[in-house]
């Protein structure tokens, strides 16, 4: 008997999906479901059916192979079968529509399609009035699907089956370039490998060329994006160990300071999300230069990719000055809102008199909940840059628009600055939906005219914040983990420190001569 080939369907094993000798987990047929150990001999298949199931000139066979009427015990196992259907015959598939009971609304009902099933939405409401490059679509109104119900014993049965393409279908070389197919990332054998070269160091470009060298690509080819997942559940099993010996650390240092303050935010399972910290330093600063803050979240310092995200403003020597720090688990406006929280706690409740951010939503709406009677600016600098990316006009030379547009953003005041915006609308046919429309109801948040009589310390972006980021570039990086964040961040300011007092002692020295 050929162990290649499956003893009760005939279908090829290696073909269906099932691991070869260097990916084992389980030697066992995808298309009927059973092992070779499990198989009763009245159950097998003789040869020469089996050479007529795989005879390359005889497809009729799989081509009319009737899934209607099958019994499944899970959702699942359908789903599995009909997955290895389409890599024997040439088609990927995906998970379509489904259908709820009224009273138990429970699923009753579902249908597996062809991955080139539908068409394109081609009128995506975030795409209106902007210049998007269309990509290449892939789906054709394919009909070909699998149907299944629920019946009794909480089973699964084909109820209907569809297998006309109205496509060509893939050659057997690139099968395994469907989704659904490519299942390398999941075996065992291949987590162990992207885990065992991530520790010795190797990039996530080198980890992909070594395993798909290994696996000479018979279950499919790994991609950059599998192990950068893989690597991100890594971190974060490895994440809780990490976090333990930093709270330490932050206990030890409140121990020495009663005026340290740290706060952490935990996940539902107990694991670290996000942390602040601020020194004593940063909170009697913040009691003389609160009245203008600036707040930046674009830099990834350490292992488990949590944003840096710093409070700082210039002090009455235009020097950065430092107001606490945050490594974030994301950009979400909970965790904005915990974050400005805290803050608010660690200075005593006294919130600033106005803060310049990113034009990011989430922070909008976090900042209105914590901060109402806070003045919100936008970073000038970002809103010029999309303003380029989203305005057609800004970009051609032709155009008068640039003339207009300063006309209207600098008014001498709010009155003449709402005149000139009709003028603007007008003349530029500006519609309801367009970028500009959506951005003059935030005026308020950018536009000089609304600004005029709030310090601000003659800042409009965050670059204050980004030369803060610049500062830790020599010291941490995204392989650091947070315990070597932790110590490198007070390296830094203790390496400052001891240029600064050298500084003053030459100065004094020159002086004196």
């Amino acid at each position: 008997m050929d162990d290649s080939l499956s003893p009760t369907c005939g279908f090829p094993i290696e073909e269906v999906g099932a691991p070869s000798s260097w990916f084992v987990d389980d030697v066992m047929c995808q298309s009927c479901g059973v092992t070779i150990n499990d198989v009763d001999e009245n159950d097998l298949i003789l040869g020469d059916e089996r050479e007529d199931l795989n005879d390359e000139n005889n497809e009729e066979v799989v081509e009319n192979k009737s899934f209607v009427g099958r019994v499944f015990e899970r959702s699942e196992d359908a789903y599995d079968c009909y997955n290895a259907y389409g890599l024997v015959k040439g088609f990927g598939i995906r998970k379509s529509s489904f259908s709820k009971s009224t009273k138990t609304q429970d699923v009753i009902s579902r249908k597996f399609v062809c991955n080139k099933q539908g068409v394109k939405n081609s009128k995506d409401k975030r795409l209106i009035g902007r210049e998007v490059k269309e990509r290449r679509t892939w789906r054709v109104e394919c009909e070909a699907k699998m149907v299944i119900k629920k019946i009794v014993d909480d089973k699964w049965i084909v109820s209907a089956f569809e297998d006309k393409h109205s496509h060509e279908l893939t050659s057997p070389l690139r099968r395994k370039m469907h989704r659904c197919h490519n299942q390398v990332h999941k075996t065992e054998t291949c987590k162990n490998l992207v885990d065992s070269f991530n520790d010795i160091g190797m990039r996530a470009v080198g980890i992909v060329r070594t395993v798909n060298i290994l696996s000479d690509g018979a279950h499919g080819i790994l991609k950059a994006t599998q192990v950068h997942s893989r690597l991100k559940i890594k971190r974060k099993n490895n994440m809780g160990q990490d976090a333990v010996i930093v709270a330490n650390h932050l206990q030890r240092k409140r121990a020495e300071d009663p005026e340290f303050f740290f706060s952490l935010e935990l996940d539902t399972d107990m694991s670290l999300r996000s942390m602040f910290w601020a020194d004593a330093r940063a909170r009697e600063s913040y009691r003389s230069f609160s009245d203008i803050t600036v707040f930046n979240v674009t830099y990834k310092t350490n292992w488990y990719s949590m944003s840096f995200a710093p409070f700082t403003r210039v002090n009455h020597h235009k020097q950065c000055t430092l107001f606490g720090c945050a490594l974030l688990a994301d950009a979400r406006e909970e965790t904005f809102t915990w974050l400005f929280e805290q803050w608010l706690l660690c200075m005593h409740g006294k919130a600033p008199g106005a803060i310049i951010t990113d034009m990011d939503l989430a922070m909008k709406n976090a900042i209105t909940n914590v901060f109402p009677n806070t003045r919100h600016r936008f970073c000038s600098w970002h809103i010029g840059k999309h303003l380029v990316e989203n305005v057609a006009a800004m970009r051609d030379p032709e155009s008068d628009f640039p003339r207009y547009y300063d006309r209207w953003f600098y008014s001498s005041d709010i009155s003449e600055c709402e005149v000139e915006w009709e003028m603007l609308k007008e003349k530029h046919n500006i519609r309801e939906g367009d970028w500009l429309a959506k951005m003059w109801e935030l005026r308020t948040h950018w536009v000089p005219t609304y600004w005029r009589g709030t310090f601000t310390a003659g800042m409009k972006s965050s670059q204050r914040s980004e030369s803060m980021n610049a500062f830790f570039d020599g010291f941490v990086n995204q392989k650091t983990s947070l315990q070597e964040f932790i110590d490198q961040y007070e390296k830094a300011f203790v390496i400052v420190a001891i240029k600064k007092q050298k500084r003053i002692s030459s100065q004094k020295i020159q002086w004196l001569q």
